[in-house]
């Protein structure tokens, strides 16, 4: 039995997964920045850290369309909305952000459901 990754079936599925990739390889970047230029740079770590291993399940597991790493993945969007609901100045980038991480899930739910069939 051979394993091919989701990605090699359709565009829709690589549309998704390529702007969950940037995403949060965008935030991982913006996160390590901000170790070095804020004042709490032990908050920002703990980002850092969350969006790099985002990053790792979505490049490798995700890709190979294994299930488990498409609901794990569903953690994203919720863990970028959060600190909006606690300051307002971040609050419009980070929603879209979210908005976009679940954009991104959504269009590759199909692969992963029917996979499961």
């Amino acid at each position: 039995m051979t394993l091919q990754p989701l990605s090699a079936k359709n565009t829709r599925f690589k549309s998704g997964w390529i702007l969950l990739l940037i995403i949060t390889g965008l935030m991982a970047l913006m996160h390590l920045g901000l170790i070095f230029w804020e004042d709490e740079p032990v908050l920002f770590i703990g980002y850092a850290a969350f969006n790099l291993y985002a990053l790792l399940v979505i490049a490798i597991p995700f890709r190979r369309g294994e299930r488990w790493a498409w609901l794990a993945s569903w953690i994203l969007p919720v863990g970028t909305a959060l600190p909006a609901a606690s300051d307002p100045n971040i609050a419009p980038y980070y929603y879209t952000l979210a908005a976009l991480l679940v954009l991104g899930l959504l269009v590759t739910m199909r692969d992963f459901i029917n996979k499961a069939k």
